[in-house]
């Protein structure tokens, strides 16, 4: 039988989503706990990869297993035997030919930093940037440039992608989070760091270090050259992931 769940988890302890050799990563922590409870050896798929260090909210996940679990109890039993740090919720029976990675049009990933004031107890899920002072309104315009279809190869450290280095982003939202800012960034896919490269330049014009121009031939530059302005990975965060392209494009139309 089929089941998809949702993942919540922060990301600090973990060097990513997708298993590794000899180091702590979710997906090996899920299947450990799932193989124990089950008795089998099960492997779950989902919705994407994530670096080291970064968190999600929602993920979708998917796994199969060969006898009929009570759900509700499977799911008590999950998260009383994972670490603190990993939790999943909504566990239910679904279609055999669900799959959470293919499936997906779009998702929302937000971006949370802090400037000039640090946040201890936010550490793991706000990166702070240094003593600089932020241009708003340049920050905005500068995530403004990234808005539409794109050929994004200079923001990505992939070598090369099966559907090339085109994406879309519908739209981006900077919000102020209690002396912090949290950018909301909704696409229709994104690849290796992506939006902390995206963010990291972004950032750069916001604090006067690089002009809109400067970013705008970052952006469209030939041949490729990537930018190496990263920044840090404990301020992403995968919101959520959607699945049904009519309600996800009338929601977020194309800019």
């Amino acid at each position: 039988m089929r089941y998809r769940f949702f993942l919540s988890f922060l990301g600090s302890s973990y060097f990513g989503m997708q298993r590794q050799k000899g180091k702590a990563t979710v997906q090996q922590k899920v299947e450990e706990t799932l193989s124990s409870l089950t008795g089998e050896d099960i492997e779950i798929k989902y919705s994407g990869r994530t670096d080291a260090g970064v968190s999600a909210a929602a993920m979708p996940a998917a796994f199969s297993c060969a006898r009929e679990l009570d759900c509700p109890r499977m799911e008590s039993l999950l998260n009383r035997r994972l670490p603190k740090d990993i939790a999943v919720f909504g566990l239910e029976n679904c279609d055999d030919s669900f799959k959470p990675r293919q499936d997906s049009v779009g998702k929302r990933y937000s971006y949370t930093f802090s400037l000039k004031r640090k946040f201890p107890l936010r550490c793991h899920s706000c990166a702070y940037l240094g003593d600089y002072d932020l241009d708003l309104g340049l920050l905005k315009k500068a995530l403004d440039c990234f808005k539409g279809t794109h050929d994004f190869s200079n923001f990505t450290s992939k070598e090369e992608d099966v559907g090339g280095f085109v994406r879309t982003i519908y739209s981006i939202e900077v919000l102020q989070d209690d002396g912090a800012y949290r950018v909301e960034i909704v696409g229709d896919g994104f690849m290796t760091y992506q939006i902390r490269l995206m963010m990291g330049y972004a950032i750069r014009v916001g604090i006067g270090r690089s002009s809109l121009d400067e970013l705008k031939a970052a952006l469209e530059r030939k041949p490729r050259l990537v930018t190496h302005y990263k920044a840090p990975a404990e301020g992403l965060c995968l919101e959520e992931v959607y699945y049904d392209e009519n309600e996800f494009l009338l929601s977020h139309p194309h800019p």
